[in-house]
C-alpha cells in the first residue's frame, strides 16, 4: 500500500496564487491592446491644385500602410461633386503610433509639399465605437 504524501497547504496555495497573478499579468498585457487612434480630417484644398495635392496624397498613404505597422489604415475620399473638399479616415494602434506616423520622411514630405494647396484644415477626434475590416484585426 503507498502512502499519499500531502504537502503543506499553504506552500500550494501561495504557488498556485503565484501562477495565477503571473498568468493573469500575462495575458491583459496580450489582450488589452493600446486604445485606438481614430481621427476624421476634413481637408480644403485649392481647387487649381487638386490633381498635385491628390499625388502628394496618394503616395503618403501608401507608404504609410506599407512602412508603418501602427497605421491600421488610411482612407481618403472627396465629398461627392466637390473634388477639393477632401475627407480623410485615419486610424493608428495607439497614440504612440500617431506621434511616430507624425515623424516620418514620407508624412513630412507631404505636410511640406501641400503646405500651399491647403486652404484649411479640421481634424475631429473621435471615440471608437466599432472597427472591422476585412481580414479581422483585433478591434473587431
Amino acid at each position: 500500500m503507498m502512502r499519499r504524501v500531502k504537502p503543506a497547504m499553504g506552500a500550494l496555495t501561495l504557488a498556485a496564487f503565484m501562477l495565477a497573478v503571473g498568468a493573469g499579468r500575462q495575458a491583459r498585457a496580450l489582450t488589452v491592446p493600446d486604445k485606438p487612434i481614430v481621427r476624421i480630417a476634413e481637408v480644403e484644398i485649392d481647387p487649381a491644385q487638386i490633381e498635385e495635392y491628390k499625388t502628394y496624397l496618394r503616395e503618403e498613404i501608401a507608404a504609410s500602410v506599407a512602412r508603418e505597422p501602427g497605421v491600421l489604415s488610411l482612407s481618403a475620399v472627396a465629398i461627392a461633386g466637390q473634388p477639393a473638399s477632401i475627407r480623410l479616415l485615419e486610424v493608428y494602434a495607439s497614440d504612440a503610433a500617431y506621434q511616430a506616423h507624425l515623424r516620418t520622411p514620407h508624412f513630412l514630405k507631404y505636410k511640406q509639399g501641400t503646405a500651399d494647396m491647403v486652404r484649411s484644415l479640421r481634424l475631429i477626434e473621435t471615440e471608437p465605437v466599432m472597427l472591422c475590416a476585412k481580414g479581422g484585426g483585433s478591434y473587431c
